[in-house]
């Protein structure tokens, strides 16, 4: 009797500890099953959404790092709005994304995740999945917090209730990540100790320690360890890491093509591999043709999506632009693109990925067109085809909703060609007032504004006026960002061979900026930094460190060097050359950027690059002031 009751227990935790139980979500079963079709409701007013007026939902449902996207069609009934799917086969773990037009409910920070049972017993890949979305995927796609600690709490769950987890590479991947970015080195090194330990290790572990001792730059013992995966697995997953490294590192057009069959040849076909396989075909194809080898270049080139030819015009188009060079055939390239990016937008054929919601997809499409028609716009202006070129400037710029300041610059200069001044100055207003301007159009609206006014006078307040409310917005959007958690110790040298640490830099605020020569957004951000770098020249107290990270040259010192040179920067650079200070810092995109204050802790972070010069230099000041205090 004792063993029967001590059995329940044991099913009854496994089963009822994963179970949800959301305040404004109900689902119609408490233990979901794979291909089983179920329903929910959603009571707005038990939300964070109560006042919204849109509610939508949509359903991402995980196996592992893998997706499917579904968006049910709601029935409305007074604030509660319900339907039902189809659970797909291999799903492990729901996620439900709930948003209005202007906010989303991401149930107080921990998100709407629905577990599958099988027979009402947990799923165990339940916690691995979870934690992943927690430490990566949720940030991206339901603005959840990245969350290490949630991950590592989750995963030694996980670890408790299914001991055989240890065993499963997948998992201790995910595992020792956030072992890493959670409980220190020393916690670090003692789990790792405990795997070296084991006999008959599987596969998935090995690449577990190699990482860790190339993390310590114990590249000898790194390597003995291949050595062994190599010997105990001849077949083994090292094969494929083996042949992307040489596929990227290969100069050789030739070379690259006849490792192009035994990389593919080791993928899953699934949709992202075969985009990923595509893109690889372009590349060789644009490497032949720049050659000058024609039928090579067709050859890679044959059964290519339209989309990737449409997306090389543009860029080529744009390119061609910027130098000033052949600008009729340009504006036929890139009229090409922009005719096809629109027709996408409005009547889609492009294959829609199963991982996208047909609103994501819908945004993308639109994007795309967006910034062909900015393109076009450009080159329209540099050939004086003003009445041509502003229909596609205006395009552009209110399809970002005025929020991409390059876009708003470029309908700007044509209305100020060709616009009149009470519409001109209408437009601008309304750019201005949403934040995303920079000199170029504020200058014309201050041009506007003294033909019509007759003076400058109060076009200062005016301004102020304008743009008061959204500064006074992003400024507290700023300080709510504000983080405290130490920085990652690190050591790196400049060019000089000049070592830098953390604790050398105590007492002084430190911006950082990971960023490479290849990286597109890096260079575009890099004038603001400038811009932000020129205005604290006089503070003593901060110093810029930019981090040159992820290259894949053989000197990538003098590639750095060469890259400053040519662009007349005069940043100081440290060369993140084994990329220990981008992963130690979680730099999972770049540009990354970092402040930290005078006694060594991470204030703020952010990924990318905005498109607004100006406003980055702002944000800088702003951080940097806040940091200080």
């Amino acid at each position: 009797m004792k063993i029967f009751t001590f059995f329940l227990q044991v099913v009854f935790t496994l089963t009822l500890n994963a179970q949800v139980n959301f305040e404004a979500l109900h689902i119609s079963t408490s233990y979901p099953e794979a291909s089983q079709k179920i329903s929910f409701t959603f009571n707005q007013n038990l939300s964070s959404l109560k006042n919204e007026k849109n509610i939508y939902v949509e359903i991402y449902e995980f196996n592992g790092d893998t997706r499917i996207a579904k968006e049910p069609k709601l029935l409305k009934k007074g604030n509660l709005f319900s339907s039902s799917f189809l659970i797909d086969s291999s799903t492990h773990v729901i996620c439900f994304y709930i948003f209005s037009d202007n906010k989303t409910d991401n149930n107080f920070g921990d998100g709407y995740f629905v577990p599958i049972y099988k027979e009402r017993k947990l799923i165990n890949s339940y916690f691995k999945t979870k934690a992943s979305i927690y430490s990566f995927y949720g940030e991206q796609l339901f603005g959840l917090e990245k969350s290490y600690q949630k991950s590592f709490d989750l995963l030694e769950e996980g670890l408790k209730k299914f001991p055989q987890l240890q065993n499963d590479a997948d998992f201790y991947i995910t595992y020792m990540d956030a072992v890493s970015k959670t409980q220190g080195s020393n916690m670090e090194a003692f789990k790792t100790n405990e795997i070296e330990k084991r006999s008959n290790l599987p596969e998935g572990f090995y690449n577990i320690l190699e990482e860790y001792y190339l993390k310590l730059n114990n590249k000898a013992k790194s390597d003995s360890l291949l050595a062994v995966e190599k010997l105990r697995f001849p077949k083994g997953d090292w094969t494929l890491r083996g042949l992307y490294l040489a596929f990227i590192k290969e100069k050789s057009v030739d070379k690259k093509a006849g490792l192009y069959d035994a990389l593919i040849g080791k993928q899953l076909p699934n949709e992202r591999n075969l985009q990923f396989q595509a893109s690889v075909r372009k590349a060789i194809s644009d490497s032949y043709k720049k050659e000058g080898n024609e039928e090579m270049a067709a050859k890679w080139s044959e059964g290519l999506p339209l989309s990737l030819k449409m997306s090389d015009l543009n860029n080529k188009s744009w390119a061609m632009a910027l130098e000033g060079k052949d600008l009729q055939t340009a504006k036929q390239m890139s009229a090409e693109a922009t005719s096809y990016a629109k027709e996408q937008f409005e009547n889609p054929t492009e294959k829609k990925y199963s991982d996208v919601t047909n609103r994501a997809w819908k945004q993308e499409l639109g994007n795309n067109y967006a910034m062909y028609a900015d393109t076009y716009a450009y080159i329209l202006y540099k050939l004086g085809e003003y009445t041509e070129g502003l229909p596609y400037a205006k395009a552009a710029a209110t399809f970002t909703k005025f929020q991409n300041a390059e876009y708003n610059d470029r309908y700007a200069v044509f209305l100020q060609k060709i616009g009149t001044i009470a519409n001109s100055k209408k437009v601008l207003e309304e750019m201005t007032g949403l934040g995303s301007t920079t000199e170029t159009t504020k200058n014309i609206l201050k041009e506007l504004y003294i033909k019509e006014k007759k003076t400058e006078n109060g076009f200062d307040a005016y301004i102020v006026a304008l743009e008061g409310k959204v500064k006074k917005e992003k400024k507290l959007g700023i300080a709510n960002s504000m983080i405290n958690k130490p920085a990652p110790k690190f050591a790196l040298k400049d060019w000089e061979g000049k070592e830098v640490t953390l604790e050398s830099l105590k007492g002084k605020i430190i911006v950082v900026d990971f960023w490479a020569t290849w990286c597109g957004p890096c260079i575009a951000s890099m004038p603001g930094m400038e811009k932000a770098k020129k205005r604290l020249a006089t503070r003593d107290d901060v110093i810029f460190l930019f981090i040159d990270t992820k290259e894949h040259v053989d000197n990538k010192i003098e590639n750095a060097k060469e890259f400053m040179k040519k662009k007349n920067y005069s940043f100081y650079v440290l060369m993140d050359n084994d990329n220990k200070m981008s992963n130690d810092f979680d730099v999972n995109g770049i540009p990354a950027k970092f402040i930290i204050d005078k006694n060594g802790n991470i204030r703020f972070a952010s990924i990318g690059y905005g498109g607004n010069t100006d406003e980055l230099a702002e944000e800088v000041l702003q951080m940097v002031e806040i940091a200080g205090k």
